[in-house]
């Protein structure tokens, strides 16, 4: 009887070690903690395992939505006499917003802190972003190849420094989502010009 009582302390002893050992692995979210010091830029070797960022998904929602403005540039020269655009040819108000739920959504899911390396990266993905579309609200039929390239070459910057297949996933999926919403968004952005 004592031997089998020590056998089932030393049972629940073990399972305890081991769930927390688990547990202390799984509080380790990389995307918690801290920025790390020196992140370096992804090596050759590491790009063809890792999650690619932009990724083809990325790059044709681009290249949809940049067609997408250009159908309505054309409609802004049609209605102009009567008609004034409110939110701008690319639907960039839309798409920050969008971008901006999607990215809060990352944010507040996982619970990140201010200073947490996940939180930072989508902020500063976001800021440039953002600062990058309020200066391309019109994007001249001759300047949309370049358009593409930059916007695509600015995910590409910040994904060179990320070595998290899961962030790089929420960086693709936070430009999917906020061009994707932008143009299904049925609010309208022409609205009619009322005289005074």
């Amino acid at each position: 009887m004592k031997i089998q009582s020590k056998r089932w302390i030393l049972g629940v002893v073990m399972v305890g070690v081991i769930a927390l050992g688990q547990t202390a692995y799984a509080a380790q979210d990389p995307l918690m903690l801290p920025e790390q010091e020196g992140l370096q830029a992804i090596t050759e070797m590491q790009a063809k395992i890792t999650v690619e960022s932009p990724n083809w998904e990325v790059k044709q929602i681009v290249d949809t939505f940049a067609n997408y403005g250009q159908e309505h540039s054309k409609q802004l020269f049609e209605l102009q006499t009567h008609q004034v655009i409110s939110a701008g040819q690319l639907d960039v108000t839309n798409a920050l917003y969008y971008m901006n739920v999607r990215k809060n959504f990352y944010i507040e899911s996982h619970r990140w802190k201010k200073d947490s390396y996940g939180r930072k990266v989508l902020n500063n993905l976001y800021a440039d972003y953002q600062n990058y579309l309020n200066s391309h609200r019109y994007v001249p039929a001759n300047e949309v190849d370049t358009y593409k390239e930059e916007f695509l070459g600015i995910l590409a910057r910040h994904a060179e420094k990320v070595h998290n297949d899961e962030l790089r996933t929420y960086m693709n999926e936070m430009v999917i989502f906020g061009l994707e919403s932008a143009m299904k968004d049925h609010n309208p952005t022409i609205k009619e010009y009322k005289r005074k």
